[in-house]
């Protein structure tokens, strides 16, 4: 590997880039942010502040044409609908590129993507950072190990109360048809930490509201997924859950665990903490898990104490994959695969009726 570090230009300094993104990256050995692309002026005085020896840009046409040469990777953090032409643009000006998710809005979309960068021998890779919060950490280690086995059941919540809308905020004001709702936003980890787990869905069946005055886009979704084997996961989002219930339940043949709260790395992040940092990625004992297991023909109940979350691992295994040209941490494939269900989610939501998923795939 190169003792020259590998230069980023980050898209985007709302939420997701500064939050997420930006102390990642400044964290990550081998990596440097060379250009951050927005035309907010507050924003821009925060981007510059954070990182000083930066160029500051109001859009990335501009870093493409004007400072194309000072970036290798490019780290895209724009609202959903503006994911697709920017990656493509990077990926055709011959640069890899990180999409935070969704990859794209449409199937098609992410298809076209990958065959860009198969094409220009590029990386393309999608942040999907809830493969590594603590509790799915854990509930990989319980399945792997066969401490819980054979699954018949799995349920996943994001679930959060803001029962008035925020106009300001795009993922509040933007429709379906430009990746707004919360089926794109949280939908997207929901659906991915179960296939994660459990590989391709038989089916899928789905349930879309808007609850709130004014809301253009879902704000209360279902998705129920039927697994080979018999594995059945329901998962949850929504914004009016003022007394939310787990954020994971498994139930297995031989016993089964619960999960309340969330992975404890977004909040540090939105304090300003960074991995590296003391307790990083470590959750109070209070709020570990509960774990249930049958043991010489009695249940056995335990506390099961998280794994330590581990964001920081995505963008080392970026810089990893690109110096080695080896595979990225998420598979773009897998992007395929997450918008595909949400297009039949919807599809199903409409219809009121479960569809089979794997012959609606193979159709396409």
């Amino acid at each position: 590997m190169s003792n020259k570090p590998l230069a980023v230009a980050l898209v985007g300094y709302g939420l997701a880039g500064e939050v997420f993104h930006a102390p990642l990256l400044k964290a990550t050995e081998g990596l440097e942010v060379a250009v951050i692309t927005t035309s907010d002026s507050e924003r821009k005085k925060k981007a510059s502040e954070a990182f000083p020896s930066a160029t500051i840009v109001d859009s990335f046409d501009i870093s493409l044409k004007s400072h194309s040469e000072k970036f290798e990777l490019v780290v895209i953090a724009s609202p959903n609908k503006w994911h697709h032409p920017q990656a493509k643009a990077a990926l055709e000006a011959e640069k890899s590129v990180v999409v935070d998710k969704p990859l794209a809005i449409n199937s098609r979309e992410c298809r076209e993507l990958i065959d860009v960068a198969n094409r220009q021998k590029k990386l393309l890779t999608v942040f999907q950072n809830r493969r590594w919060d603590n509790d799915f950490l854990t509930i990989q280690k319980l399945l792997k190990d066969g401490t819980l086995s054979d699954v018949t059941r799995f349920e996943s919540r994001f679930e959060r109360f803001r029962p008035t809308l925020d106009s300001k905020k795009w993922r509040e004001s933007t429709g379906p048809d430009e990746g707004g709702g919360l089926l794109f936003d949280l939908g997207s980890h929901l659906i991915d930490q179960a296939c994660v787990l459990f590989g391709t869905p038989n089916t899928v069946y789905c349930e879309l509201d808007k609850r709130r005055a004014g809301v253009r886009a879902d704000d209360d979704v279902f998705v129920a997924l039927e697994f080979a084997g018999g594995v059945r996961a329901h998962l949850h989002a929504n914004i009016l859950s003022a007394i939310p219930g787990p954020r994971f339940r498994v139930l297995a043949m031989n016993g089964g665990y619960e999960k309340y709260g969330l992975d404890p790395q977004e909040e540090a992040l939105r304090k300003g903490m960074k991995p590296g940092d003391r307790k990083w990625g470590l959750e109070d004992v209070s709020l570990s898990g509960k774990l249930a297991v049958e043991r010489n023909g009695k249940v056995v109940n335990e506390i099961m104490v998280s794994e330590k979350g581990n964001y920081e691992y995505f963008y080392s295994a970026v810089r990893d994959a690109i110096a080695n040209d080896s595979a990225p941490p998420v598979n773009p494939e897998h992007a395929v695969r997450t918008i595909s269900l949400i297009e039949h989610a919807k599809q199903s939501a409409q219809l009121e009726r479960k569809l089979d998923f794997q012959s609606l795939v193979t159709a396409r």
